[in-house]
């Protein structure tokens, strides 16, 4: 049994008191079959049951039998035994316990506590139970436990899967506790630290050799330089390097870089470690204001020199050197001379015997060596210098020195001595010096130096020393290189912050100890002090925090009287260097001089350091130290050598006189860096550094620089090696008490490095050595156990009295108080005050505890005594069991009643089914008797009911016949009369149009005539006055107010056509609606209708006879042309001539201005292809093919005249610009397009009325062939004319009507098939969209823009003017004027295209279009937000798709590629800047939904066009650059919009799905480590499943409303539940408190919401994605107890690899009433996951969107929707659309007068209605609302 440790049952009774009833009331705890431990020489404790109890009351004696089953031999668990029992009886009086002469057996910790993960809250907190702990832990392959501040590392010694890259994401950002333990945990509680506290801190690794600090301290940088890298500098990295970005800083690389390089001149291989490190290190890693890494200072301790010289039996000398000889380069190892020779070839390497170690080759260690050597900055030929260094210490070993074993015969060393020949040869020294002070020592006196021979063995010392002096200096040069490569040369600079990892020497106790066990073993005696200090200090700062009362600390056992027995001012190290000092001093003496000083009085005062001395039973050579972890016996041989480590001076002044620069500059920055080290230490005169001591042998000191002069100058001191590293560790002591210290304590478990082998008396030891025991003595000493008040009355609460839970209910009369009022109490508002909390618990812990020295309640936890936690929880235990017990009594008896009931009530059913069934039978009796009487009066009355029937419908149906004859006459009439007036209508019409056309040309003709005329007169004029300027500006006046006078009376006329036009066009629908009306209504509606008719009637002979009066102005007219023509005929020869020369400039001008256009349009063209090509062949490496995309689907539909309004553009943005919408397009240039947005937009010159005949002069020049009130001529094929009233009201009425008679038709398609040719890229079938090409977008769209640049001039411009100057020079428009008209231009007034040449027109050279497309579909758009009382059909929302797409379209008509692309890659970069933000989802989804919506119709257009010229081939190849652009910008929209929603979404997960407990009744407490350190308990959580169902509501609906894909619908939500799969299954799978049974009830219940919802929306199959995660639940539901489940689980969880379910069994958190998981089912899955456990990961990938690609089909549009919203200003739009539908009709439909023309169009307006729904997914019903409101507004 354990001695000395507070544990048990015993140690929670008062020391001083010895009342047997406090006995008694300890013994209680002892009953039948409670378990306690035993200690055993084997296994160091083992479990025992009690059995047997005998307690005498009167003799106050008790005496327990225990007993526990036999493991046989190779038994690895508790379930093998032989059956054998071992029996262990503990007897003693009440009087030893309570004096603590004996102390009851250690009790053993509940089940439900077993192999938990922080050993401070084992309810029985003693020694054995923390070993039991830990092996539990090990056994189920947990190697990290917590104890309080403490990380306990057990090795495995086998590779474990804890480290990789997702491990480490998972624990970055985790508060310590949150998470399974881990170094990474201990790692990021470190840096969290130093950013919140902004407080220095440190990672203090410990542990024995072969316990893996090496490892663990790697793991920690890598952890520092992965978790928290700087990007900027990754990349900067990166690109320096000429590589990918690694995510790592240079000197995050350097940092780890130093590994290798450190490990391979320090670690070697011993008895116990295969790579143990020789020397102690201190790596601080700095961090800047930024918290990002960016240097690193590395300080050593205490270099094993000792055994490059020497290697105990089985061990290696430093790694180095076994890399050397495994894989230096060939051209080396003849300089070297290593070639030919291995390890076995050198005395230095081959004293172990064995020079290879398992598993390690060292020629690939020596490439990682030499790969980390260059990343630090040593080029390759320092290397070969270091190279040439080590061959020549190894060559040192090699001198034969010979000679006699004493100084007379002295020794010697060959001439032909090939080892020392390389040794000179390699060094570049005399030889001949070397040789002499090898084998020569030389004694300074005052007057002379005396030379002379020292024996052989002397000799090998010296020899020894010099490879000991050198290496040990190469060592600090390669610690000092790597510092400068760290810092950068700014190693004296303070950091900002750094964290400061110490992998030092654990205790150490060997067989034989020497000078290197003391040093270590100091230095964990100092930090043992500074540990137990911060322990306590954190204790006692709890109660303080907690304001416990009467409280008292047991000192905790402070080793500084050990400490000052070594460094005291008499103390050891000073003796030593005392004796070090003596000329004849020997270790002899120095054991004389300890044992007089510290050994002289047989018992010591106790905490004394005489008291921590002892002297050795046999012999005088050793001394003993009573360390805080053992006993150690030194063997005092070698401490007064090893303490010099001094080197002859004449064999240093042969080594600095060598001629090898890298020599002297290691010996020389040594020097320096000694002598620094020498004035910090107090001592003068040249020294040695840290681990590279000086000094002669003899008190030798260095020479004059006159040979032969006296000397007078006492020789300085050298400090000794205790000396030096005394003063280093109290600097890394001093740095360690100014920062904040996290301990890892590193475990060896076995000594035969077997893999997951648990020897518990070598793991015990190491307890005690490392302060873990000595940790938890110090909390036994006051309140071990604590829990958070609410956790504590949450689980207790059926303890608390039943007079105090009335108290609670509000004194009410009900008898009956249950847990779960008390739970409702508790959390209503009576109890929600910390102080009834306190009163509450304190209540309960009375009821169990009546002595109140045995807990403590404090503001905010409850503190326990050791183990009286333990006794509350059986307290607990029986209750529930008690109401266990009433509860199945209860259920027995109310089975019963149940029973006796059922039977009672079988009995009268009987009963009651046989009177029943008698009465039955005398009423059907009675009812037959009834039935035939009533069926007989029933027959004789239907027959008479069918006679009258059968008459009346007779006569009912010759009524009918009759009246129907009579309708039908009089609808044929009436059809008739409506007939022929429509017919008539048409016929006048027609022969109204035909004289108006006719009248119309003839007096363009006296027009042209007459002005022929009266040119040939200014011609004449113009010949006198030619130099006349004043003559021209006033003709170009007079013609101005001519064309003004004219365009204000066609305006006139077009107002009051368009007023006729609309009353007309009134009537006639009034006329339709008349025509549906009933038969009743149809004489009332046709007179209203002759009415209007008339009405109309009058007011077209209103306008006949204003066409009179324009008729009788047309013959006056007529009348002077005929005068004029004679002089016209005579003036014809000249003006030719004039015109033909004014004709041939303008051909030129025009001509000029077109090569001009043309060749920019060229420039741009060529610019941007290279510039996309080389983008597509940047990108085509990664992107594996884009495909065409199938077409498939529908569109089409109209909108609510009631909806169309909320459509709006951005009238805020109109606002900040000044009201000149086009003007603030001008300064867009987001990706570097500023083409259509640019400054230099065309201006039209004159729109409209008002703007003067001059301006429509250079709008015609200027090549604008379209536009109505622009001409100055009308174009050919539509001869107008401008001087009358009468013909331009005329012209308006037959416009007008044709649109009326366009506007009852439903535009179909236009995507006209041409003839193209067979290398159309349309061929493909699917579409890869996203990948790298999605990726890339920013920058193609980026590198392209000089479209606006070379595009900036107006295509007018350049023509007018010219043609200006051609003219006379004279100016046509001010600023202000040309300003205006630019403004009337963007209003759109008048804008009309006339034919194909207008389209094609303002398609090919109006920047005008492009912008409206660009500012009015994009820029200014207002995104309609989802409204409940408004519903939008697809054109409602899709219309900027399909209006882009009904432009490019045309334009791939025309064959216009260069606009193709300008109109593409325009569109393409505004949406983008549009959709970069992402800053609502509505905006994401409308323009997701159109993006693909416009790349569906490019698609359908492309795969129905077939071409077979050569001529398309440029549009296609911009079709087919716009589709792949359009896919990648479709590619960006969805994953930055996912990428924005899992953002939000994760915060979701965990709360919503894994913590949020909707299922009622399963309460899960969790009562981790990270919820007592926070100081909460069982807190539900604020985010419930609802919030993750009301996200995917809002998601689905928007996507939904702006009608994105389906596939698109389903993809996004797979990604979503994607992310739910993996967050919540990596917590799970890392985190204790979600690994129970109840938390595995409450994620089903909310995955099984998740998955109804699903089905619902029809996204069942994403649901595939949670598939391992509702695996990993169903594991948590599943037994665990017995081998059989093991392949239950197996079976079940078939998607979890071998590793995942061993992970999620070795943290599981056992329940109430739950077996624990034994040893044999946690063997069989270590069994089964073995084999695969190294390639198997148990954290899922997390889903990296950049690797991602969309694969998406997109759909076939059959028709173009041509909507528009009203408030829309789009004139050129709108004209386009209005020419196109004006075209299609035209083609379609030929106007035959006789035929009946108006039956024809609403017959065939119907069957294309008809024809269009079957392709269309609305109704036909809608389409007839949505025309009808067109022609409303």
């Amino acid at each position: 049994m354990a001695s000395g440790v507070g544990n048990g049952g015993g140690n929670a009774a008062n020391s001083s008191s010895s009342d047997s009833s406090s006995v008694l009331t300890e013994l209680k705890i002892y009953a039948k079959g409670t378990k306690a431990f035993f200690g055993d020489d084997e296994l160091a404790w083992v479990q025992a049951v009690l059995t047997e109890k005998t307690v005498d009351e009167e003799a106050k004696k008790v005496s327990m039998t225990f007993e526990r089953k036999l493991l046989d031999a190779t038994a690895n668990d508790n379930s093998n035994s032989n059956g054998e029992m071992q029996e262990y009886k503990f007897e003693a009086t009440f009087d030893e316990l309570a004096s603590k002469k004996k102390t009851l057996p250690p009790l053993c910790n509940p089940p439900l506590l077993e192999g938990i993960d922080d050993l401070t809250s084992l309810s029985h907190l003693n020694e054995p139970a923390v070993l039991h702990n830990l092996q539990v832990r090990y056994g189920m392959h947990n190697i990290y436990t917590y104890s309080g501040i403490v990380l306990v590392a057990l090795n495995p010694f086998d590779r474990v899967a804890l480290y990789s890259q997702d491990t480490l994401e998972a624990y970055a950002g985790r508060m310590r506790g949150e998470l399974e333990p881990h170094l990474f945990a201990i790692s990021e509680d470190a840096f969290q630290g130093m950013v919140r506290d902004r407080k220095n801190q440190t990672i203090i690794v410990s542990g024995e050799s072969g316990a893996g600090k090496t490892m663990s301290a790697k793991y920690i940088m890598r952890y520092f330089a992965a978790a928290h890298d700087d990007t900027a500098l990754a990349a900067a990295a990166a690109k320096v390097g000429g590589g990918e970005a690694s995510g790592m800083s240079h000197v995050e690389e350097q940092i780890l870089a130093t590994n290798p390089v450190l490990e391979a001149f320090g670690n070697a291989k011993t008895t116990r470690n295969d790579n143990s490190s020789r020397f102690g290190k201190f790596l601080e890693i700095r961090f800047n204001e930024r918290h990002a890494i960016e240097a690193a200072f590395i300080r050593t301790y205490l270099l094993e020199r000792s055994r490059l010289v020497y290697q105990p039996p089985t061990e290696r000398n430093y790694h180095v050197f076994y890399q050397l000889l495994a894989a230096a380069p060939e051209a080396d190892r003849e300089r070297l001379g290593l070639a030919g020779r291995t390890w076995e070839s050198f005395h230095y390497t081959s004293q172990g015997g064995n020079g290879c170690i398992a598993g390690v080759d060292d020629a690939v260690e020596y490439a990682n060596t030499a790969a980390a050597l260059d990343v630090i900055g040593v080029d390759r030929q320092r290397q070969a210098r270091i190279h040439a260094l080590l061959a020549a210490l190894l060559h040192i070993g090699n001198i034969e020195i010979g000679g006699g074993a004493s100084e007379r015969t002295g020794a010697s060393i060959g001439e032909a001595d090939e080892a020392c020949e390389r040794v000179v040869s390699l060094l570049q020294i005399d030889g001949t010096l070397f040789r002499k002070w090898l084998t020569k020592k030389q004694i300074v006196t005052r007057s002379e130096k005396i030379v002379s021979a020292i024996s052989r063995a002397q000799a090998l010392v010296v020899r020894d020393s010099v490879a000991k002096f050198v290496y040990a200096h190469l060592f600090d040069w390669v610690v000092r290189t790597l510092n400068e490569a760290l810092t950068g040369g700014n190693g004296g600079t303070p950091p900002a912050s750094f964290i400061g990892v110490l992998d030092i020497y654990g205790f150490e106790h060997f067989e034989h100890n020497s000078f290197e066990q003391f040093c270590i073993n100091y230095a964990n005696e100092k930090l043992q002090q500074n540990f137990n200090r911060h322990v306590f200090k954190l204790e006692q700062e709890e109660y303080q925090r907690e304001q416990l009362q009467n409280w008292t600390f047991v000192d905790f056992q402070d080793n500084q009287p050990c400490i000052d027995l070594i460094e005291g001012r008499l103390g050891v190290l000073a003796l030593l260097d005392e004796e070090s000092r003596l000329q004849q001093g020997s270790d002899a003496t120095f054991t004389e001089k300890l044992i007089k000083q510290f050994a002289a009085t047989p018992r010591p005062a106790p905490k004394t350091p005489m008291a921590f001395f002892k002297r050795p039973r046999f012999g005088a050579d050793s001394f003993t130290i009573r360390h805080y972890a053992h006993d150690v016996s030194y063997e005092a041989a070698g401490f007064i050598e090893k303490n010099k480590d001094t080197v002859p001076d004449e064999i240093q002044n042969v080594l600095r006189a060598s001629g090898d620069a890298f020599l002297n500059d290691v010996l020389s920055a040594a020097a320096t860096e000694s002598g620094t080290n020498q004035q910090s230490a107090g001592g003068s005169g040249a020294g040695s550094g840290a681990g590279a001591g000086a000094g002669s042998a003899g008190g030798s000191s260095s020479a004059s620089a006159a040979a032969g002069s006296r000397l007078s100058v006492r020789a300085p001191r050298k400090p000794t090696l205790g000396t030096v590293f005394k003063h280093s560790l109290a600097s890394l002591m001093e740095t360690i008490e100014a920062t904040e210290s996290h301990y890892i304590r590193c475990i060896k478990p076995n000594d035969a490095k077997a893999a997951w082998r648990f020897d518990a008396p070598m793991v015990l030891s190491q307890l005690r050595a490392c302060g873990v025991l000595e940790t938890i003595r110090i909390s036994c000493a006051g309140y071990p156990s604590r829990l958070p008040i609410p956790e504590f009355i949450h689980r207790y609460r059926v303890l608390l009295p039943a007079s105090a839970a009335r108290a609670l209910l509000g004194n009410n009369n009900n008898n009956t108080t249950t847990a779960n009022t008390i739970a409702t109490a508790l959390s209503g508002s009576g109890a929600n005050s910390p102080d009834e909390f306190r009163r509450l618990a304190n209540d309960i812990l009375l009821a169990v505890f009546p002595e109140p020295d045995r807990f403590q309640v404090g503001l905010t936890k409850v503190f326990f005594r050791s183990g009286m936690l333990a006794v509350i929880e059986k307290h607990r235990v029986e209750r529930l069991n008690a109401a266990a017990s009433t509860i199945q009594s209860l259920a027995r008896m109310h089975q019963a009643r149940t029973r006796y009931q059922r039977q009672r009530h079988a009995v009268l059913v009987l009963q009651t089914a046989t009177r029943g069934m008698l009465a039955r039978r005398e009423l059907r009796r009675l009812r037959d008797t009834r039935a035939s009487v009533t069926i007989q009066s029933l027959v004789r009355s239907y027959l008479a009911r069918r006679h009258f029937a059968e008459t009346r419908t007779v006569l009912t149906r010759l009524q009918a016949l009759v009246r129907g004859s009579q309708a039908r006459s009089k609808f044929k009439a009436m059809r008739e009369q409506k007939a022929a007036i429509a017919i008539q209508c048409v016929v006048r019409g027609y022969f109204a149009r035909k004289k108006f056309t006719r009248d119309m040309y003839l007096v363009v003709r006296m027009q042209a005539y007459r002005r022929a005329v009266i040119a040939r007169k200014q011609l004449d004029k113009f010949r006198e006055e030619k130099k006349s300027a004043a003559h021209f500006k006033e003709v170009t006046y007079k013609l101005e107010g001519k064309l003004m006078e004219l365009t204000r009376q066609l305006d006139e006329s077009q107002s009051r056509a368009a007023q006729l036009a609309e009353k007309l066009r009134l009537a006639d629908r009034e006329a339709k609606e008349l025509r549906a009306t009933q038969s009743a209504t149809i004489d009332k509606a046709t007179a209203e209708l002759r009415e209007r008719v008339e009405s109309l009637q009058r007011a077209k002979e209103a306008a006949d006879a204003q066409c009179v009066e324009l008729r009788g102005e047309l013959d006056r007219a007529r009348q002077e042309l005929e005068d004029a023509r004679q002089q016209a005929t005579a003036d014809k020869d000249a003006m030719d001539t004039q015109r033909a020369e004014l004709e041939k400039k303008l051909a030129d001008l025009q001509r000029e201005l077109d090569d001009s256009r043309a060749q920019l349009a060229d420039v741009r063209a060529q610019h941007q292809q290279q510039m996309l090509i080389q983008q597509q062949n940047n990108s085509s490496s990664n992107n594996s093919g884009g495909g065409g995309i199938l077409s498939g689907g529908g569109s089409g539909g109209g909108m609510p005249a009631d909806k169309a309004s909320s459509i709006k553009r951005s009238d805020t943005h109109m606002a900040a610009t000044g009201g000149n919408r086009w003007r603030a397009a001008a300064g867009y240039a987001a990706t570097g397009y500023d083409m259509a947005d640019s400054s230099g937009l065309p201006a039209l010159s004159a729109v409209g009325g008002g703007s003067g005949a001059a301006a429509g002069i250079t709008a015609a020049a200027g090549g604008q062939g379209y536009g109505s009130s622009s001409h100055l001529m009308p174009p050919p094929s539509a001869p107008a004319s401008t001087t009358t009233h009468a013909s331009a009201i005329q012209q308006q009425q037959q416009q007008q009507q044709h649109s009326q008679q366009q506007s009852n038709r439903r535009p179909h398609s236009i995507d006209h098939a041409r003839p193209t040719g067979g290398n159309a890229a349309a061929s493909s079938k699917r579409s890869t969209i996203g990948g790298d090409e999605g990726r890339t977008l920013a920058k193609m769209l980026g590198s392209l823009g000089g479209f606006g640049a070379a595009g900036a001039t107006s295509p007018t411009g350049g023509a007018a003017a010219q043609l200006h100057r051609s003219l006379g020079g004279s100016t046509i428009l001010e600023d202000d004027e040309a300003s205006a008209a630019a403004a009337a231009a963007a209003n759109g007034a008048g804008f009309e295209l006339r034919n194909e040449d207008d389209v094609r027109e303002m398609l090919e050279h109006d920047d005008l279009l492009i912008a409206e497309v660009l500012n009015e579909l994009i820029g200014d758009l207002q995104v309609p937000m989802p409204n409940v009382d408004a519903e939008y059909s697809p054109p409602d929302l899709l219309f900027p798709a399909h209006l882009i797409g009904l432009c490019v379209i045309k334009m791939f008509q025309y064959n216009l590629a260069r606009r193709i692309d300008r109109l593409l890659m325009s569109t393409i970069a505004r949406i983008q800047k549009k959709t970069a933000a992402f800053e609502s989802d509505y905006t994401s989804a409308f323009w997701l939904s159109n993006v693909f919506e416009l790349l569906s119709i490019i698609k359908t257009s492309m795969t129905e066009h077939q071409s077979s010229a050569h001529e398309y081939a440029e549009s296609e190849r911009a079709m087919n650059d716009g589709m792949q652009y359009l896919e990648s910008l479709l590619s960006d929209i969805y994953f930055g919009w996912i990428k924005d929603l899992q953002k939000r979404f994760v915060k979701l997960i965990i709360p919503g799905v894994v913590e949020s407990e909707a299922l009622p009744g399963f309460t899960a407490s969790d009562s981790g480590f990270f919820n007592r350190l926070m100081g909460t308990g069982p807190r539900e959580s604020s985010v419930k499943i609802e919030n993750v169902l009301s996200f995917f509501n809002h998601i689905w609906r928007s996507m939904e409303f702006y009608y994105v894909d389906a596939a698109i619908m389903r993809q996004i939500m797979s990604e979503l539940l994607c992310n739910i799969g993996v967050t919540a299954f990596n917590n799970i799978i890392m985190r204790r408190n979600f690994c129970s049974w109840k938390r595995g009830m409450q994620i089903q219940y909310n995955l099984t919401r998740i998955e109804e919802w699903c089905k619902t929306h029809s996204v069942a199959d994403a649901t595939r994605n949670l598939d391992r995660l509702l695996q990993l639940v169903k594991l948590l539901q599943l037994q665990k107890s017995t081998e059989q489940d093991i392949d239950i689980m197996f079976e079940v969880c078939d998607l979890l690899n071998a590793a995942q379910i061993k992970k999620l069994l070795s943290i599981y958190a056992v329940s109430d009433y739950e077996n624990p998981i034994i040893g044999v089912v946690m063997n069989e899955v270590t069994r089964r996951a073995a084999p695969t456990e190294k390639a198997d990961k148990i954290l899922l990938d997390t889903n990296d969107l950049n690797d991602q690609v969309l694969y998406l089909t997109a759909r076939k549009v059959p028709a173009i929707e041509t909507y528009i919203p009203p408030e829309f200003r789009m004139p050129r739009v709108r004209a386009l659309v209005d020419s196109q539908t004006d075209m299609s009709y035209d083609d379609d439909i030929d106007l035959d007068i006789d035929g009946g023309v108006g039956n024809e169009l609403l017959e065939e307006d119907d069957e294309l209605l008809e024809d269009y729904d079957e392709y269309a997914p609305y109704p036909h019903q809608q389409h007839q609302q949505h025309r009808q409101q067109q022609l409303g507004m």
